[in-house]
């Protein structure tokens, strides 16, 4: 392992003033435990990832073990180490990627009952977190390694896994055809084995490959194909509708656009999740001029704590709105009707703006991908 979890868990929190959540404490340990592990031989070793286990159902809970392998892999070929999968999950959607991955090559290398496709599952995972940051060689690497864990052992599923995550690096380069590549082969993949998480991956695949190439009724097919297989998933659903609002914006379907992020920004949904819609909800409502909506989702933005989301993420958001206001401004300007109906309301629009303007730029260093 490359580094310690408290030197992991420095590194994540930088110059930020407070930590990521109420239990960061928690995460050090059982990292730190995990690590521990791996140095042991059994049965101390097994003891201490129970352990582990067992301090990190307690922060995740039963149930969202239970919707891990559900929603991932359809209860087949379980582990009893999911919740540490999970808890890496929840510790990466923090922002805190260092120690995610300090985590799963703890994990790693504690559990030594993983399967080849149980321990090729967790690596995709570790891979997804080298490109995050921005180490495309490096998740290259380990989606190769997981596509020969995947021929040696004969599982469909890594194959799959593989090809997902090449998707994943060819989208981060603009390759639409590499993309399509491995998205079609993802497909025939995970069709092939019969998870569906894996086969609405790799249509989300085929669909943003699609949209690159300007084949704009190829992705709509596509993702009303993902969006099918999202149902009952309120995350992926929302995931799907914001994607989908933006194939249909860039194509001149605005209203319709509009409509997709009202939908999404108007769900219980962590502010994570909503940060994206109503930057895009921002846009479209400038562009299709219905002012109140631009200006209601700009400062629904400058409401959220900083400290709670992904920087990059609110980042892209905060920019967004900026641009919208920045449009509403200059159409106000040029119409016969320049002047606001008050001077109260025009210092609201041009402040929400700059405020926007402001918080993007000091955001902007922070550039986690995905």
């Amino acid at each position: 392992m490359a580094q310690s979890a408290a030197t992991a868990y420095r590194a994540d929190l930088g110059s930020r003033e407070q930590p990521f959540g109420g239990v960061d404490g928690e995460w050090i340990t059982v990292a730190a435990v995990l690590e521990h592990a791996a140095l042991l031989r059994e049965p101390e070793r097994a003891r201490l990832l129970h352990n582990a286990v067992t301090l990190a159902t307690e922060l995740v809970g039963d149930a969202e073990v239970r919707r891990l392998a559900e929603r991932e892999w359809q209860d087949r070929d379980r582990s009893e180490s999911e919740a540490i999968v999970v808890l890496a999950d929840r510790i990466e959607a923090a922002g805190a990627f260092m120690l995610a991955g300090t985590v799963l090559d703890a994990l790693l290398e504690a559990d030594a009952s993983l399967s080849s496709v149980q321990y090729g599952r967790v690596l995709a995972r570790r891979a997804r977190l080298e490109w995050k940051a921005g180490r495309l060689d490096n998740a290259a690497d380990r989606y190769a390694y997981i596509e020969s864990l995947g021929r040696r052992s004969k599982s469909a599923e890594l194959r799959a896994r593989a090809s997902i995550g090449f998707v994943a690096l060819n989208q981060i380069k603009q390759n639409a055809t590499d993309m399509h590549r491995y998205a079609k082969r993802a497909a025939r993949l995970a069709e092939q084995v019969g998870l569906r998480r894996l086969t609405r991956d790799a249509h989300g695949g085929l669909a943003i490959a699609a949209g690159l190439d300007l084949r704009i009724d190829d992705a709509l097919v596509h993702w009303w194909t993902v969006y099918q297989l999202s149902l009952g998933d309120p995350l992926d659903e929302a995931e799907v509708l914001q994607n989908l609002g933006q194939v249909l914006f860039v194509s001149g379907f605005v209203d319709v656009a509009r409509a997709a992020f009202a939908n999404v920004v108007s769900r219980e949904l962590p502010a994570r999740w909503t940060l994206p819609a109503l930057g895009s909800l921002a846009l479209a409502s400038a562009a299709s001029k219905h002012d109140h909506t631009t200006e209601w989702a700009a400062r629904e933005l400058l409401r959220i704590n900083p400290l709670s989301v992904p920087r990059y993420s609110l980042a892209s958001a905060l920019f967004e709105a900026a641009t919208a206001l920045a449009r509403w401004c200059a159409t106000r300007s040029a119409s016969s009707a320049a002047a606001p109906t008050s001077t109260s309301s025009w210092c609201c629009w041009c402040s929400a703006r700059a405020t926007c303007t402001r918080r993007w730029r000091n955001s902007r260093r922070a550039r986690p991908i995905g």
